[in-house]
């Protein structure tokens, strides 16, 4: 409706209702952050407890509670603990697997306390028991038996706490509990989020299906921003799949391949990096997203597998729109290109159509073979082949397939996010296909431009400022042994010198004034939000 009189809000204004809903839009408090974007004098902002949410009801699904604990005023930790749940009680047989051990669902919900930038919710698969030592020590979390030791299984021992491992400070939990799962070898995804609320519905006919009973691996990395300590709690909803929908069951995208690639980013410049992802053959991908920390700018996938041509980067992931600011052309000067195939009845897809493939296309018009044994045949793309389409496959066999055509960028542009904590979850309805005998078509490109303080120079990864990760490793985040460029006097210059002292004075604006300070350090991947990730995410599944 108009707004008239009223001016339409500012972009700060709009900023600060998005961080408003992000933080679960409370109705009393400050959120962090909106005080400077209102140019407005608010008390200063708390910890913000969401509403908790509420369970399904009683069979037609279950809810599981993470085990709450307590975040330091202005600390950031990436945390590991674990817990049991038995739901075996709330789930009725039509929802269970074959074996009845595990439940299947169709919707999955999650609310948490808005101090988190993600939680990571796995199930352990090796062999430890509930009770084994490797754990560590159980207590009650919450409740009015609170730091009581307890047995994981004893579901009501804690009354309204949980019984729960303490959180450590762990990357992803590696090195964390028994030894096949600190090597990663036992431990499967079960669900996550990176924002306070989320909800996820799989399509028609699409389930998920997990243990009724076991232990959770909870991975929540968490910064409390605020001068008070702040309470995490977090509640996962499942709703149980009817049996007329556990048709397919839906498979995850968490591309971890090149999670780094953007190491380094130098001090005060650009880059973007692009890697590719290939889905499986007859995929139907419903959800596209994406994760990576506060320097990442912009993120976007594209369908089609674009790649330099030629030169020595002939074959690499490349940005097809190009490139923005300082970030280096990764092609060096060649052009960055995807092809898509014109189908005429290749059922091979090897550039020729024969008169064997002729056949199995009429075949299909009659009737007696389905779609899947000749894709490139339905060139509509909608699970028939007519006439006109033989007609063109005809014309393949006297005077040869056609030739594959370039890709526009803009038109292969699926998915844009540009903030970090809040990245867009893009859905498909219907979902997008994926067919195609040939790789490069069920292939996707995606890139995210990094800015280590380029547009912002009070945005550079600084040695001061960066905190160690919870895990040290080496060459993974942290502050740099060595600062190299000036964040005070000849901002941006170069530091030189031996030591300290020296490299501040080489930052001075003239010789001697004593203003200079070498902070800058190069931005590499990492853990905490200080350094970054590059990480592809959705959820798909492969047509029945």
């Amino acid at each position: 409706m108009p707004l008239d009189p009223l001016p339409a809000l500012s972009a700060d204004e709009v900023e600060a209702v998005r961080r408003w809903v992000e933080a679960g839009a409370p109705r009393s408090g400050t959120v962090a952050g909106t005080a400077e974007l209102l140019d407005a004098c608010l008390p200063p902002p708390e910890p913000i407890a969401i509403k908790p949410l509420d369970p399904p009801p009683p069979g037609e699904g279950v809810q599981i509670r993470m085990p709450p604990y307590t975040l330091a005023p202005h600390s950031e930790r990436e945390t590991c603990f674990v817990s049991y749940f038995d739901v075996s009680d709330q789930v009725p047989e039509q929802f269970r697997g074959p074996d009845g051990k595990t439940f299947r669902y169709r919707r999955n919900e999650i609310r948490q306390d808005p101090l988190s930038h993600h939680l990571i919710v796995s199930l352990y698969t090796g062999e430890a028991a509930p009770d084994d030592p490797a754990w560590g020590p159980f207590s009650c979390r919450g409740g009015e038996r609170n730091g009581t030791p307890c047995n994981p299984t004893d579901l009501t021992f804690c009354g309204e706490g949980i019984c729960s491992t303490t959180p450590v400070n762990s990357i992803a939990c590696i090195g964390f509990g028994p030894q096949d799962l600190n090597l990663g070898l036992a431990a499967s995804g079960f669900t996550g989020t990176q924002e306070t609320a989320s909800e996820f519905r799989f399509p028609h006919g699409v389930y998920r299906e997990v243990p009724i009973r076991g232990m959770i691996i909870w991975n929540s990395h968490a910064f409390n921003l605020t001068d008070k300590p702040g309470l995490l709690r977090a509640w996962l909803n499942f709703e149980f799949a009817p049996p007329e929908e556990q048709v397919t069951p839906s498979l995850q995208i968490f591309d971890t391949r090149t999670i780094f690639k953007m190491t380094p980013v130098p001090p005060f410049q650009t880059k973007e990096v692009c890697s590719h992802y290939t889905l499986p053959r007859f995929a139907r991908l419903f959800e596209l997203s994406s994760h990576a920390h506060k320097r990442m700018k912009r993120w976007r996938t594209f369908e089609g597998e674009f790649s330099c041509q030629g030169g020595p980067a002939n074959g690499q992931a490349c940005s097809p729109l190009g490139y923005d600011f300082t970030s280096p052309d990764v092609c060096q000067g060649s052009p960055c290109k995807a092809f898509k195939r014109q189908r005429a009845g290749d059922c091979n897809e090897d550039g020729q159509v024969l008169v064997s493939e002729l056949v199995k296309a009429v075949r299909i018009v009659l009737g007696e073979d389905s779609v899947r044994e000749c894709v490139d045949a339905d060139v509509s793309d909608d699970g028939e082949v007519t006439v006109d389409e033989i007609l063109r496959g005809v014309n393949a066999v006297l005077f040869g397939a056609p030739a594959p055509v370039e890709r526009d960028p803009n038109e292969s542009l699926l998915y844009v996010s540009l903030i970090y904590n809040d990245p867009v979850v893009l859905p498909f309805d219907p979902p997008r296909k994926y067919d195609a005998q040939t790789d490069s078509e069920r292939t996707f490109t995606y890139c995210a431009l990094y800015d280590n303080g380029f547009t912002n120079p009070t945005e550079v990864k600084r040695k001061s400022t960066s905190p160690v990760p919870p895990v040290p490793i080496p060459g993974v985040g942290g502050p740099c042994q060595v600062p190299t460029h000036c964040v005070a006097g000849k901002v941006g210059a170069q530091c030189s010198g031996n030591n300290q002292r020296q490299r501040n004075a080489s930052c001075d604006s003239s010789e001697g004034a004593g203003d200079g300070l070498c902070d800058a350090c190069p931005l590499t991947g990492g853990v905490t939000t200080e350094d970054e990730m590059f990480i592809l995410m959705g959820q798909y599944y492969i047509a029945p």
